[in-house]
């Protein structure tokens, strides 16, 4: 009789572990999927945004849309010539034909030139995020042109640079009583062209 006893409560006790073995096994198996799931998360790399991506377009728009007299690269009186010719902004300027545009002034050939350098500074300046036409134009004058030259220049030689022609008539002609761009201003436009530089540099590569 207690054998039979015995026998019965052990074989119910392993009936109940059989039973209970496929949830245990489903639990272990649960937070093997969930730490394995963790484990790809943190292995995967996140998508590093360029610094440059969104600005650049946003202020190229807006400065092609400004209005040619709140550029200040000329002065108001040949902002009023201009815009009597159709050219209202600083986009319009740089899709003109400027050849076209400078037969209409008393000199054409200076005009041509000047116009030309209106355009150049327009156009670097849409380049650079944080950069104004006239503040452009000031580096043009020194001699700073594009982009790539400018993301291998020091800030503390081009501001020295830019004191020396603030002295100039030209330069005081061109400030008409402006600040030269500090040093940290300088060194933050140096910045955007490294960030171009080597963005033009890994598009060529994948190319």
């Amino acid at each position: 009789m207690l054998n039979h006893l015995l026998l019965r409560l052990f074989s119910i006790g392993r009936k109940k572990s059989a039973q209970s073995s496929p949830k245990t096994d489903q639990v272990v198996l649960h937070a093997k999927v969930e730490q394995t799931a963790q484990q790809k998360s943190r292995s995967a790399p996140m998508p590093v945004p360029l610094p440059n991506s969104r600005c650049l377009p946003h202020h190229r728009e807006r400065l092609l849309s400004m209005q040619l007299a709140h550029a200040k690269i000329c002065s108001s009186r040949r902002c009023q010539r201009l815009q009597s010719m159709g050219i209202s902004t600083t986009g319009d300027l740089v899709r003109a034909d400027l050849t076209h545009l400078a037969a209409n002034f008393g000199a054409p050939r200076k005009a041509l030139r000047v116009l030309k350098q209106y355009r150049r500074a327009i156009r670097l300046s849409s380049s650079v995020p944080g950069m104004m036409p006239r503040d452009a134009m000031l580096l043009i004058s020194i001699h700073r042109r594009s982009v790539r030259g400018l993301a291998m220049e020091s800030p503390v030689r081009l501001h020295r640079d830019l004191e020396r022609f603030a002295e100039s008539t030209q330069g005081r002609q061109q400030l008409r009583g402006r600040r030269i761009p500090s040093t940290r201003r300088l060194k933050k436009w140096i910045n955007e062209c490294e960030t171009a530089t080597r963005g033009q540099s890994a598009q060529g590569l994948v190319a």
